[in-house]
């Protein structure tokens, strides 16, 4: 008690620059630890169903985070003590005033972002980053996500009490008695704060400064994504260069990245400008032109499907189509978003980093699927759910060869059941009805369907009786049954013998994680359905982006592939690549890799779930597979800056 006071006292003469910043350290430290608990009792379960992780482990990642909001705390606290200093020796309130409102809006920003990061790692398994901010571009729809999901007002809410609390307690702080610094003994106190402040942002006191890698120790993946600072990771990923020509991606060099690429794809034609493009002929002159169905299907993970060991019954029918036509098991999507499910499909190229590719100022005319089949004389239309503002959709759609888009605004209102549209089931009808017209005409047709009901918020209608409680259940039981309504309606249709019907998912969904990225969230079915269809379920390696090659494969039409994906029927790929954000997996049959543009992660045997790191076992193996993704990417960057992605 008498040591307490005497430090107390020894406090109170300290300069008020560094009394401020001490106490404000005290309480921002504490709103980041009040966030850290709050995400922890929301996956604590998990933890707890982990049997090699004890009490220790959770104090660890509490403690160790500890250290990386202590590194955040110190950025940005930094030029609020140079200003108190400032007013400190000048003695001008304005200084003091700018410090204050500096202080009290970069951290009510950080913890909108901590707050904001709940609900982000909730969905993708990945603290925030600028990603997040991809949402703004149609404000519409994100309000009225909000409003419709009560799960947002739970957090955010409580967050407002926060704010008011903290303007509160800084008010307070910064109106302490102010007593003029003087003598040696007070310089020496802000030498001694610049050097705490120094380390703090370093991380530590010796050594290499804390970097995001340190976290993942491997043990258990949530207590070490727990352990990092969500300003952090958001400042961090704006770190990751653009694709913009004068920020050019440096992974490799440029020559060597299309030598391999060009090895990948076997590429020997030289009759195009773009290094990939390969000249894919069929002799089909007699055959008719197939109609194609294209149907990406929102979250189809395929941890939701029988086949997969899921014993929820979700997909019945789903399963059924599997098991009767050409169907790929080991698949990967091309990255977490609906619009790189798009994207991957449609035109068959990686995700960079997480560049938004549908953006207005980022997009590009691709070839791809509807460019290909609108040279064989088909009509192409894509129906997307919501608004076509969202992610761009309609209008890069559009400028890449879809003839018609349908979206939100052409749904009767009554039908729209949330902020993502109709329900499945509706918008499949209203598909098919747009299919029996187009029929009627003498060309062919792409007709691709973007479903949504299995998206939060969850919405099905009240004349359906799901068998199960749970509300994510429900919603993929109900886009399981209206995919049946859709195929049983369709199977009566003068058109349908004569139509291929191609079933991807989107993206996955996250259910259970082993690995810093949750593989169930990128690994989906694919099935080529048709009248005729030899069943076969094949375990090759694949990609979201083979889907185009496949299928223009079994139309047997001819075109020119410029893109990264192959003809699954007829060529292989010894890995996939897929895209998590910032961070990138490459998987083989029996190993995974997982790192970003600066380092890698860890190599796992996957199959069994082994949560062993064998970079170091393995050498070669990393190498080879390091190689495989930066050849990819640094070789699309180059046709991006040079406007390869286009051959005419």
């Amino acid at each position: 008690m008498y040591f307490c006071g005497i430090l107390l006292k020894e406090m109170n003469k300290t300069p008020i620059a560094i009394r401020i910043i001490a106490q404000v350290y005290v309480i921002v430290l504490a709103v980041f630890l009040l966030f850290r608990g709050v995400q922890f009792s929301i996956h604590y379960k998990e933890v707890l169903a982990d049997e090699s992780i004890d009490s220790y482990d959770v104090l660890d990642a509490f403690i160790f985070g500890l250290r990386y909001d202590i590194v955040a705390a110190s950025y940005l606290l930094l030029l609020p003590f140079i200003l108190l200093l400032l007013f400190d020796y000048k003695q001008k309130q304005i200084y003091k005033k700018i410090s204050f409102e500096l202080v009290f809006y970069l951290f009510v920003a950080s913890f909108m972002f901590a707050a904001a990061d709940i609900p982000y790692y909730n969905k993708f398994y990945n603290r925030i980053t600028l990603q997040a901010f991809e949402w703004f571009r149609d404000p519409i729809t994100l309000f009225g996500l909000v409003f419709q999901e009560i799960k947002y007002w739970i957090i955010f809410i409580p967050l407002l009490f926060v704010i008011l609390f903290f303007r509160k307690k800084l008010q307070v702080i910064f109106n302490q008695e102010y007593i003029p610094s003087t003598g040696f003994k007070h310089k020496l106190y802000y030498v001694i704060s610049f050097i705490f402040i120094f380390v703090g942002i370093r991380g530590t006191i010796v050594g290499s400064p804390l970097k995001k890698s340190d976290a993942y120790q491997g043990k258990h993946v949530f207590l070490d994504a727990l352990k990092l600072n969500p300003v952090l990771t958001l400042a961090k990923s704006s770190d990751i260069e653009s694709i913009s020509e004068d920020n050019a991606l440096n992974l490799m060099d440029d020559k060597e990245a299309i030598v391999k690429i060009k090895d990948y794809f076997d590429c020997k034609q030289t009759g195009f400008k773009s290094p990939i493009a390969r000249q894919l002929s069929y002799d089909s002159a007699k055959e008719k032109k197939k109609n194609v169905v294209l149907i990406i299907m929102e979250s189809m993970a395929a941890s939701k499907m029988k086949y997969f060991g899921n014993q929820e019954n979700r997909t019945p029918f789903f399963d059924s189509i599997f098991n009767k036509g050409i169907s790929f098991s080991n698949l990967y999507s091309n990255g977490i978003h609906t619009y790189a499910g798009v994207f991957g499909v449609n035109y068959a190229f990686p995700m960079l980093f997480d560049e938004h590719p549908m953006t207005l100022e980022l997009s590009h005319v691709y070839n791809g699927l509807p460019h290909s089949l609108k040279q064989q004389g088909y009509h192409t239309s894509f129906f997307i759910p919501g608004s076509g503002e969202f992610d761009n959709m309609y209008a890069f759609l559009k400028e890449n060869h879809y003839d018609t888009v349908y979206t939100k605004e052409d749904y009767p209102e009554e039908e729209i059941m949330s902020v993502w549209g109709p329900s499945d089931n509706y918008l499949l009808a209203f598909a098919l009805e747009k299919i029996n017209k187009q029929s009627k005409s003498n060309a062919p047709f792409l007709a691709t369907i973007l479903t949504i009901t299995d998206h939060g918020p969850y919405r099905v209608p009240e004349n359906y009786k799901p068998e199960a409680i749970d509300e994510r259940v429900r919603a993929t039981q109900f886009a399981d049954w209206s995919l049946s309504q859709f195929m049983t309606h369709a199977a009566k249709q003068d058109w349908y013998e004569d139509t291929i019907f191609v079933f991807i998912a989107d993206h996955g969904e996250t259910m259970g994680i082993t690995y810093k990225l949750p593989l169930t969230y990128n690994h989906i079915p694919l099935v080529y359905f048709y009248k005729g269809v030899k069943p076969r379920i094949m375990d090759n390696m694949a990609s979201q982006l083979d889907v185009y090659p496949t299928l223009m494969g079994l139309l047997k039409l001819d075109y020119v592939n410029n893109s990264y994906g192959i003809d699954l029927l007829s060529e292989k790929r010894p890995y996939t690549l897929f895209n998590h954000d910032k961070e990138y997996g490459v998987i083989g049959q029996e190993f995974l890799l997982i790192l970003d543009k600066e380092e890698t992660f860890g190599l796992y045997k996957y199959r069994n779930k082994d949560k062993t790191n064998y970079s170091k076992t393995y050498p070669k193996v990393v190498a080879e597979m390091e190689l495989y993704y930066k050849s990819h990417i640094q070789s699309y960057q180059y046709l991006l800056d040079n406007d390869l992605q286009y051959v005419e």
